[in-house]
């Protein structure tokens, strides 16, 4: 599994479609619970969901902290996500702010292929570093024009 994963967020860093997908089983999905329209199931829906975060996004990293737990057909890990905003996410327009969120993945599987991908991070956090949201007592958001 971890090798799948590795393989999965070097597709997702560097924007290889083809190899993400490749990856994953037909019937995939992606659950992005605090996205507004979380479920993208199926190939085409998690095809969109990707190209919209890299419209957004187009220098999006995904760094590996750490795998937490592998436990049968699942595993969960921690990551950081980072980018540049340069397109609309989550229906804010493009700031040119630099964004950074963690964020933490559970993964399906289903033999040797991704079958699932069930993602949460905290919107508040990204929504303030992109200037959408001010937060009484949490400053300013970070300008890294």
């Amino acid at each position: 599994m971890a090798t799948e994963i590795h393989s999965h967020l070097a597709a997702e860093s560097t924007q290889d479609l083809r190899a993400l997908l490749a990856g994953m089983t037909e019937d995939c999905y992606n659950l992005v619970l605090c996205d507004p329209s979380p479920l993208y199931r199926g190939p085409e829906a998690v095809a969109r969901r990707y190209r919209g975060l890299w419209a957004a996004l187009p220098d999006l990293q995904v760094r590996l902290r750490r795998i937490v737990a592998i436990d049968g057909e699942l595993a969960v890990t921690e990551h950081t996500l980072s980018g540049t905003h340069r397109g609309p996410l989550f229906g804010v327009a493009p700031t040119g702010r630099r964004l950074q969120v963690n964020t933490v993945v559970i993964w399906e599987f289903a033999d040797e292929r991704i079958r699932g991908e069930t993602v949460y991070f905290d919107l508040a956090t990204v929504l303030r570093q992109v200037g959408a949201l001010v937060l009484p007592g949490a400053g300013s958001p970070p300008d890294a024009r």
